[in-house]
């Protein structure tokens, strides 16, 4: 998983263990104009979002798609991420 920003801030990659369903290199997020986007990087199981008020969504393998605030990605394995303004949080 990678996260890309704009404005000078240097891209971080995530690493998760134990995640067997994740590929080593699932998802990009990147903020472009203020906004998150979201790539699923061709994984292997594919990358779900649930935007507010929104059924789940599987994203385009290379597509790039712009969240909202409370969006929920699930990359699989029972690892989810919320987008919270500018900034996302991990559990599982």
């Amino acid at each position: 998983m990678g996260a890309e920003q704009t404005g000078g801030v240097e891209p971080q990659h995530v690493k998760l263990t134990g995640a067997t369903d994740i590929s080593r290199n699932h998802v990009l997020m990147s903020v472009e104009g203020g906004v998150i986007v979201v790539t699923d990087l061709h994984s292997r199981n594919g990358t779900d979002v649930v935007m507010p008020g929104r059924g789940p969504q599987r994203l385009r393998a290379g597509e790039p798609t712009a969240v909202m605030p409370n969006t929920v990605i699930d990359l699989g394995s029972g690892i989810f991420l919320t987008v919270r303004n500018l900034s996302m949080t991990a559990s599982h």
